[in-house]
């Protein structure tokens, strides 16, 4: 029996599930996606929540071809190319350009944050520096880059090591500019039928690091991605969820299999319509990821209608800039209540990063 499954990406989507197909096509989130579903016929579905030349410190450039390339699936995704690594030391901070990111390295944080030696558990993954005790105008006695790592020595002779891939990754500027090479595409019916299908097929999404990497860039971009073919049993539903990431447990359960019994109180264990919406807007932490896998459809219906969140979003703030600031400013209560559970979850409709640029985070939304 030919499946697919799809995992989408924070609360950007809307889906429909329609009356015009026997083939089911299944997805959620909780911050691109809204999601609606028409009338089903005994639709059994499983779902997942799942929830890195040497200097004095006066100014000097120096230069360094980068390291070599990294096998952190990330990058696979992003294709990123060779570049030289350039650093010039300020009295308070390093600037290091790397792979077209310019990162400003506060010397307190680069000592505050080094894990080499006695300042970092390695078991526990816990900093053993106390920050009280570094003094605020610290400067490097040497700097140097070998090898795509980062080398300081301090005044006290302690040597520090940071990998350029990590300081890439757990720095503003590197973290700004990561999201840059992995803006999401904010689409309609005419962009998303111009773009490939974000899928992959499941045994290579298993297997292979890259198509693992391929459907996490999916995700990225779209908010939603495929696995095809994947076999019609729980197991290999926990497995393609896991292969992501742990799975987070609710008041569901870790997992779950739901049809239109009206098992529990909840419109999606009928076959009514439902209008767009997002999962868990009663959930405090709405989840990040979630996995639907059709294990069995009977009668017609079964088409899944996507619609980008995000895309809406924006609009709106381009449109009624008002009231894009209310939905992202004033908090909303949503519920689920049913005899032995009721759980609330706080929040505006919209929310956005801080900042003076107000990125869109997440969507809460159920009507």
């Amino acid at each position: 029996m030919h499946l697919r499954s799809l995992a989408s990406f924070p609360g950007r989507l809307s889906q429909s599930l329609s009356v015009s197909r026997k083939h089911l096509t299944t997805q959620s989130t909780h911050a691109r996606n809204v999601q609606t579903f028409t009338k089903l016929h005994k639709i059994k579905r499983v779902q997942f929540l799942t929830p890195a030349q040497s200097a004095h410190p006066s100014s000097s450039l120096s230069t360094s071809t980068r390291a070599k390339s990294s096998s952190r699936i990330e990058e696979k995704a992003r294709g990123v190319p060779v570049s030289v690594t350039k650093f010039l030391q300020h009295e308070d901070h390093l600037q290091l350009e790397y792979k077209g990111a310019k990162l400003k390295l506060n010397y307190v944080w680069l000592r505050d944050h080094c894990r080499t030696g006695d300042s970092f558990n390695h078991q526990t993954q816990q900093r053993m520096v106390d920050s009280a005790l570094i003094d605020p105008n610290i400067q490097p006695l040497n700097v140097a880059i070998d090898d795509g790592t980062l080398n300081i020595t301090w005044p006290d002779g302690h040597q520090s090591e940071y990998h350029l891939e990590w300081l890439l990754s757990n720095t503003y500027e590197g973290k700004q500019h990561i999201q840059r090479t992995l803006e999401p595409l904010l689409w309609d019916v005419e962009t998303l039928s111009a773009s490939p299908s974000p899928s992959v097929s499941y045994q290579d999404y298993l297997a292979d690091d890259g198509q693992l990497a391929n459907l996490l860039h999916n995700l990225l971009k779209y908010g939603f991605a495929f696995v095809e073919d994947a076999p019609v049993t729980v197991e290999a539903t926990l497995a393609a969820a896991e292969r992501i990431c742990q799975i987070r447990e609710t008041f569901y359960g870790r997992f779950w299999c739901f049809t239109s019994d009206l098992e529990r109180q909840d419109t999606a264990y009928t076959a009514e319509s439902l209008g767009a919406h997002t999962d868990n807007t009663y959930l405090n932490e709405p989840s990040g990821v979630q996995v639907f896998h059709k294990m069995e459809h009977v009668g017609e219906g079964g088409d899944t209608l996507l619609v980008d969140g995000f895309h809406a979003a924006e609009r709106l703030r381009r449109d009624d800039p008002e009231g894009f600031d209310i939905l992202s400013s004033v908090s909303v209560p949503h519920h689920y209540l049913e005899p032995a559970v009721h759980t609330t979850g706080v929040g505006p409709v919209l929310e956005v990063e801080p900042g003076a640029t107000k990125d869109l985070k997440l969507i809460r939304f159920f009507r």
